[in-house]
């Protein structure tokens, strides 16, 4: 981060994807593991004068999960449910409002949501800008 500078991070975690091994506790450690991750990584940005006042983070999942508890593997999204798109995302930076967004959210959101906060249009993107992220 030191070196880079860029105006953009987005980092994109994939540890929940343990859970495609049966164990649940693998999805809540991971979980555990991306908090403690993204706790740093906006520590180092606060830090930093030029990522506080040039740079927008982006730090999301790759996929929501399905919530069937009756589901032989559970955690899952590969059956193409509306919770399986659904995801969270922690958006910060220059130009991002402050607060929280406490509705579901379909992932295909994220990128216009950038887009619109760097200030260009995301023209293939399927979704639109997240309502009340952008100041």
């Amino acid at each position: 981060m030191a070196e880079l500078q860029p105006r953009f991070l987005m980092v994109n975690y994939q540890d929940p994807d343990y859970v495609h091994w049966g164990n649940p506790s693998h999805y809540t450690r991971a979980i555990a593991i991306i908090d403690e991750g993204l706790q740093r990584l906006v520590a180092a940005a606060d830090a930093d004068p030029f990522y506080r006042e040039n740079t927008i983070f982006v730090i999301t999942p790759d996929c929501g999960r399905d919530a069937n508890p009756l589901a032989e593997v559970p955690f899952q999204h590969h059956f193409n449910s509306r919770s399986a798109h659904e995801t969270w995302a922690v958006i910060f930076g220059p130009g991002i409002g402050r607060g929280i967004v406490d509705r579901p959210v379909d992932q295909s959101a994220i990128a216009p949501t950038i887009a619109a906060a760097m200030g260009f249009a995301a023209n293939r993107a399927e979704g639109s800008a997240i309502d009340g992220a952008l100041l």
